[in-house]
């Protein structure tokens, strides 16, 4: 009889604990399990916002979650008016005409010190914001596993002990705001949780203490635990410091705080809400009330927590799916086999389950500001380059996947970051050059101002960067076809960088139009290891780009007639393409005494193939061969060094290969991405194996998304680099440019089935490349123009779903 009734206890028990454990999270369809801890922040789980990150490292016992705020770049070194160089412009610009390119790059150097400014100034670093850490009684584990779930953005982990089953998750709610951590376990809970500065190395003590005045934790209203940060050297464009406040609901159990760690114990489960912000007054106390109102007015349910975060984050996710049929021994892998197995061969299942994590990477990443090189993610005190916003293609990159990818929504934090800096931008065209209009940095984090003088690297003299930035105001107006977009903020940015190019312009001797002083990033001719040039091929093509973007946008908004022959005038000016005699290539200089450097990671004279493409490079056949043999020259090095460093690079190598149909060198490109450049976190480096980066977190899925279509207004690219072992395959919600929704993309080797749905009415020119020639199509949904084989022509109507079968 006891031993009836003590076998019934047990199997309660049993069934208790195993109902409790079944509510805890099973493996993701979508996202990755690990079977270690993070050895080092940058294999840590990701999770974001857009304006809260936190990195989890994933010890059961004595865990660390490292918190990130998207505007937390720590003020180091205030900003400064650059120094007048336009005073100087015309000798700067001679001494270019007569060769003497030292002396020219000295002199930019030379102005900024006899300003009294010292040593090059770097921009302000991203750092971590604080550390919340756990502390549990240590038992022997059994069992152990965290994951991240790319659809709810929650990073998970597990672990069996002889006590029972336990587990946390944490994910930044898009919805709320704010960073949730729940820790449920089939035992009691004991936990001590403290919200402390992330530590630094010995040898940044120095630093530190120069930066930061005052970090200490304390207790509020017997609730909070408040974490205070106050600023030694703030400056007008940063905040004097800023607030973290946790607060706890505890099921069970009790709470209590002792000194300054929160201490709960025989819990059945924690809830903890974080939320971080920066102050801008000497009395944050209205700031640390409006934090202490966000977390209290939070759900106390985490279900409700989640079906938010779905709705949100969840969305942004799931508005594209790239299916590549990976096996289920791919789909089964850890994140440290699928890295492994990557290095010595990828597939296509890998290259899926690399896309998923890198499109959730971006989407984290993204939502105060665009991504800097790091995301919104740091555990260090000195990361490199400053983490901050690097405009000469590193944040092109970072946000290339917002409109192909389907979160047009998200381009905007981007627009938002570069209008916030715009009168900083207008200061740096009238202090360098005398202009008007304005003038982009080539790095950026807390102003806008050019303070990055160099005598070697030369990036005082790159004038592209407003050009580049305002190609992607205008390209959000070709994807949504949003005029009210275009009239109030495209093209007032496009016009305030074509006013700065109006302006600086001069006539050669030729009668041409002279970029002097130009820069191509980052690489300098075979003749000197000075940057600085005259008429960088790049620097032409953004401004022609510019103009046929001006023209275009004043078209459709009823600009005079008048101004539009002015910008047409000028566009006849500028230099054309040139091809090196000696190899065939893209000149990347349009200089006579440059010889091409193409032993280097950047590409710039690309440009016009990286994103709308330039159609000088499609439809004259001598320059699209010449464009190819570039590539070719280009891809060497990365050869020797599989992939090499600079994985941005890599991305709009891939975006200039598509844009040709190269398909080899296209399928070359991904593999390197594929095989080198991704830690035990699913983030991305930007050197193989090292520097945490995100820049291909949104590059590689954009490439991978433009292998299958790609397009210009009116044209409609299918497969332009389809890899040869994708025989199977489906992507949908893919959107390309003149409102075009590519509702799905399916294909086997037997037959292609395409549907789609415009915008607007309109005729639309679908190329499947010269491998579908003969082949049979139908189209519903749409009348058929014309078929020529592998090209079709349709009329459509907006908002009648269209269905092109290839048998």
């Amino acid at each position: 009889m006891l031993r009836n009734i003590f076998l019934v206890v047990i199997s309660s028990l049993v069934l208790c604990a195993s109902s409790t454990f079944a509510q805890m999270h099973d493996t993701p369809e979508k996202g990755f399990t690990s079977w270690l801890p993070a050895a080092q922040w940058e294999d840590a789980l990701l999770t974001g916002n857009g304006t809260l990150g936190a990195m989890v490292m994933g010890d059961p016992f004595e865990e660390t979650i490292i918190l990130n705020h998207a505007l937390l770049f720590l003020p180091n070194e205030g900003p400064v008016t650059p120094p007048n160089m336009a005073n100087h412009l015309e000798e700067i610009r001679q001494l270019q005409l007569d060769g003497k390119w030292e002396e020219a790059a000295r002199m930019g150097v030379q102005l900024w010190e006899e300003a009294g400014y010292g040593a090059k100034k770097w921009t302000d670093p991203f750092v971590p914001a604080a550390n919340l850490n756990f502390e549990m009684p240590a038992s022997n584990i059994k069992e152990y596993r965290r994951m991240v779930n790319y659809e709810t953005a929650e990073a998970i982990v597990q672990w069996k002990d002889q006590k029972g089953k336990f587990e946390r998750s944490t994910f930044a709610s898009r919805k709320d705001s704010v960073l949730v951590t729940r820790v449920t376990g089939t035992a009691p809970i004991d936990l001590d949780v403290n919200l402390v500065k992330h530590p630094h190395a010995w040898n940044q003590s120095e630093f530190i203490s120069s930066v930061i005045k005052e970090a200490n934790t304390t207790v509020e209203d017997d609730q909070y635990l408040h974490f205070h940060v106050t600023y030694n050297k703030p400056h007008q464009n940063s905040p004097l410091g800023y607030d973290g406040v946790a607060r706890f609901e505890v099921k069970g159990g009790s709470l209590e705080f002792n000194g300054n760690r929160a201490v709960i114990r025989n819990a059945e489960e924690v809830l903890i809400y974080v939320d971080i912000k920066p102050y801008y007054t000497e009395d944050n106390s209205a700031s640390l009330a409006g934090l202490k109102k966000t977390i209290s007015a939070v759900s106390t349910s985490y279900d409700k927590l989640i079906e938010s975060q779905l709705e949100s984050h969840g969305r942004l996710f799931g508005n594209m799916k790239l299916d590549l049929k990976p096996t289920e021994e791919e789909q089964a892998m850890t994140s440290e086999t699928l890295v492994l197995t990557a290095k010595k061969k990828t597939s296509a299942g890998i290259i899926q389950r690399q896309f998923e994590a890198a499109r959730y990477n971006i989407i984290c990443a993204t939502g105060t500001n665009p991504p800097n090189l790091q995301g919104i993610w740091s555990g260090t005190w000195t990361p490199p380059w400053s983490s901050d916003f690097t405009h000469d293609g590193n944040v092109e990159v970072a946000v290339s996947h917002y409109l192909n990818g389907n979160m047009p929504e998200l381009m905007l934090s981007y627009f938002d970051y570069h209008e916030r800096m715009l009168e900083q931008y207008r200061i740096n065209a009238r202090q360098f050059y005398g202009a008007k209009g304005i003038h982009v940095p080539s790095h950026t984090s807390t102003h806008g101002l050019n303070n990055h003088y160099d005598e070697t690297w030369t990036m005082e003299y790159w004038n592209g960067g407003a050009a580049w930035t305002a190609s992607f105001f205008y390209d959000y107006y070709l994807y949504t076809g949003d005029v009210e977009f275009l009239k109030e903020r495209a093209f007032p940015f496009i016009s305030e960088a074509l006013a700065f190019w109006e302006d600086f312009l001069v006539l050669g001797e030729d009668g041409m139009y002279m970029v002097n002083p130009s820069y191509s990033p980052e690489n300098n001719p075979l003749e000197h290891r000075w940057q600085n040039c005259i008429n960088a091929t790049m620097d032409i093509v953004l401004v022609k780009e510019l103009l046929r973007n001006w023209i275009a946008s004043a078209k459709v908004l009823g600009v005079s007639k008048n101004e539009i022959r002015k910008k047409e005038n000028m566009m006849a000016l500028l230099p054309p393409y040139q091809i090196n005699e000696a190899d065939g290539t893209i000149r990347e200089w349009l200089w006579d005494g440059f010889s091409e450097n193409q032993s280097h990671r950047h590409a710039s004279h690309l440009y016009g193939l990286y994103e709308m493409p330039d159609m000088d490079l499609l439809t004259d056949p001598t320059l699209k061969a010449a464009a190819a043999k570039t590539i070719e020259e280009r891809m060497k090095i990365r050869k020797q060094h599989h992939g090499g460093e600079m994985s941005f690079g890599m991305c709009l190598m891939g975006n200039s290969a598509v844009t040709l149909r190269d398909k080899e060198n296209t399928s070359e490109v991904l593999e390197y991405l594929s095989m080198y450049y991704w830690t035990k976190g699913m983030g991305t480096t930007h050197n193989p194996g090292n520097l945490f980066n995100m820049d291909i977190s949104g590059g590689f899925p954009s490439l991978i998304t433009r292998m299958l279509v790609n397009g210009r207004p009116g044209h409609i690219d299918v497969f332009p680099a389809l890899p040869d072992d994708w025989k199977n395959g489906s992507v949908e919600g893919v959107l390309v440019r003149g409102q075009v929704e590519v509702n799905k993309l399916e294909w086997t080797e037997k037959e292609v089935d395409l549907s789609f749905t415009s915008g607007k009415d309109q005729e639309l020119t679908l190329d499947f490349g010269v491998e579908a020639n003969g082949k049979k199509v139908k189209v519903s949904g749409a009348k058929l123009l014309e078929n020529q084989g592998g090209t079709i022509k349709v009329k459509v109507q907006g908002g009648v779903k269209v269905e092109v079968v290839w048998e």
